[in-house]
């Protein structure tokens, strides 16, 4: 884990409030796995408001079109207050610390995708940003990720031309029938489990608590393993605060708080209390 000051390398505007941030970090770049995030501050002063980072997925390392090697991170941030509102609204060349790469990361060793063959990869709305670099390292390891994607309408559904870019299969999910199929995202994750071949199945999934609960069931129901990439508010994102914690299980079923920054954000979907919200 670093904290750097680094400049921003691109800032791209994806509509519906969402921009893509690129920030030129080759050591945070290098260190990055899928899954993990970093801790951004939003303002320039330190008695400027607002004083705590703000946590964002890894959604890919930036390289150099060349070499390959790793110069940055891409990080997607969506306006929702007034902290992303000043990150969105960073320009080229402007500076901003970096806290990270940071959290447990999803497991993609050599061991565990020898177990899977099939990677079912589900995202709502800006939990798509956890999932592009381990499709990318699943497909590396000879893994076949399936996206299932889907949001309120099609402007939620950002960024899944980089998907359509690596050749993998995809199906698309809008509540209002503005893209894709109408529905939930897991009805059609529902629909695929109950056709394949589960063996070797693996599903991986972040968005929304409900949809993420929704995921975990479809897993027990068909018996295979799925692991999850909590979102949480964070107050000091180094496991002190106790802000970000979720109310989980042990492998004994006795009762344990888990935080989502140290022991997450990826952990396992049989951890987690679905029936207790975070705070």
């Amino acid at each position: 884990m670093l904290d750097r000051k680094v400049k921003v390398r691109r800032i791209q505007d994806l509509g519906a409030r969402n921009v893509l941030l690129t920030l030129a970090s080759p050591e945070q770049g290098r260190l990055a796995q899928p899954g993990q995030f970093a801790m951004l501050k939003c303002a320039a002063g330190l008695h400027d408001n607002p004083l705590l980072r703000r946590p964002f997925s890894i959604f890919d390392v930036d390289t150099d079109p060349r070499t390959g090697r790793p110069r940055g991170l891409d990080l997607l941030v969506k306006e929702v207050g007034s902290g992303s509102r000043l990150l969105a609204g960073l320009k080229q060349g402007q500076e901003v610390y970096v806290l990270g790469p940071q959290g447990r990361p999803f497991e993609i060793s050599a061991a565990a995708t020898s177990r899977i063959s099939l990677a079912c990869l589900v995202a709502g709305g800006v939990g798509i940003a956890a999932l592009y670099l381990l499709a990318r390292r699943l497909l590396e390891a000879g893994v076949r990720p399936v996206l299932f994607y889907g949001g309120r309408a099609e402007n939620d559904l950002v960024l899944r031309d980089r998907f359509e870019r690596l050749g993998i299969e995809t199906a698309y999910c809008t509540e209002d029938g503005s893209f894709g199929e109408r529905g939930l995202v897991t009805s059609a994750l529902d629909r695929f489990l109950n056709t394949s071949m589960r063996a070797g199945v693996r599903i991986f999934a972040c968005g929304p608590w409900a949809m993420m609960k929704a995921a975990h069931g479809l897993a027990v129901r068909f018996k295979v393993p799925c692991d999850v990439s909590l979102e949480a508010r964070m107050g000091c994102s180094l496991g002190a605060c106790m802000g970000c914690v979720v109310r989980a299980f042990d492998s004994a079923g006795d009762e344990q708080y888990l935080r989502v920054c140290l022991e997450g954000p990826v952990m396992n979907s049989r951890q987690v209390d679905w029936d207790t919200l975070p705070l």
